[in-house]
């Protein structure tokens, strides 16, 4: 019973963790800069030099959490092995179209607007298969 419950807190975390780190580095992929027409020329090199900064701390920042997804894989596979990076990932993936949806639309994905198709049912499939891959990995393989 304990190790289930370790399997559910783990399967939680990675969620939590997982999915965040996806996220800073899909919407950093994904980005669109607003096109706005300035009143002057003053102000059109305003935007353009921001656009321009705006851009560049994009890619930093994206850089950056692309590494911390690296890192974090890297790390779940040292301490706790494969089934546990292959879990990771398959919660991550099962985040990803609706990520996708919402930079697309720009609403947050609730239970009334959630998008449907085959997509996001095998997106569930990903996120609930992952528990028990989860608790095979942390509680029934022989260290």
């Amino acid at each position: 019973m304990l190790c289930i419950l370790k399997a559910i807190i783990a399967w939680a975390i990675l969620a939590l963790v997982g999915t965040n780190l996806l996220g800073f580095v899909v919407r950093g992929f994904c980005e669109r800069v607003p096109s706005v027409e300035a009143p002057d020329d003053r102000v059109a090199e305003l935007f353009a030099h921001e656009t321009r900064r705006m851009r560049v701390g994009s890619v930093v920042m994206t850089s950056l959490f692309l590494l911390f997804m690296f890192a974090y894989l890297v790390a779940l596979f040292y301490f706790f092995g494969l089934g546990v990076v292959l879990a990771a990932c398959a919660i991550m993936a099962s985040r990803l179209p609706d990520l996708l949806w919402e930079i697309r639309t720009g609403d947050r994905v609730t239970r009334q607007n959630a998008p449907r198709g085959v997509r996001y049912i095998i997106a569930q499939i990903f996120l609930w298969g992952a528990l028990p891959l989860l608790w095979y990995s942390l509680c029934m393989q022989p260290s």
